[in-house]
């Protein structure tokens, strides 16, 4: 005789559909990246390294440090568009009375605008690892407006998760770039 016990049902693991999006978009920015036409590869690309200060609620500040590689995509309204790929590094708060103690990195992609007058702007998406209250969960939106003389930048960027999260209080960096 066979005895037979109850099996209990099988149950597959929920994946939230936030936690989904980060690979999507991560797979996106790069397929945009290798996407770009022939002739913009066929250019020299320019890597850029920069450092610099963010700041959050509080004023609360923390060194930032970022790598980006822009090859140029073509001509628009008197400027250049830039495909960006990029890290961007956020060094976690220590002393911060807000749970800003972890450091986070970000992958991102986008586009940066450029005009020979020197004004720089940009868009990218991200995917985050790490997680503070100021960047709490992705995607991260990335937007940039500055001045460029020659190989160094002076760039303001922000960086937020547009409130698809909670909390959303973002970071906002002060950066030296210097090109490659």
């Amino acid at each position: 005789m066979i005895i037979r016990l109850p099996r209990p049902p099988l149950r597959l693991p929920t994946v939230h559909p936030s936690r989904l999006l980060a690979p999507v978009l991560l797979t996106g920015t790069l397929a945009l990246a290798a996407a770009a036409p022939a002739h913009a590869q066929s250019r020299t690309p320019v890597f850029e390294l920069g450092a610099g200060v963010s700041l959050t609620r509080d004023n609360d500040t923390t060194p930032v440090v970022a790598a980006a590689w822009l090859p140029r995509w073509r001509e628009f309204a008197g400027g250049q568009l830039h495909w960006e790929t990029g890290l961007l590094h956020v060094r976690g708060r220590g002393g911060s009375r807000l749970d800003n103690d972890h450091d986070v990195t970000l992958l991102h992609g986008g586009l940066r605008y450029e005009r020979p007058s020197g004004l720089v702007g940009g868009f990218g998406i991200g995917v985050q690892a790490g997680e503070t209250e100021a960047l709490s969960g992705g995607p991260q939106f990335i937007s940039t407006l500055g001045w460029r003389w020659g190989r160094f930048s002076l760039l303001a960027r922000h960086v937020s998760n547009a409130s698809l999260h909670q909390p959303n209080d973002g970071e906002t960096l002060l950066q030296g770039a210097w090109r490659f």
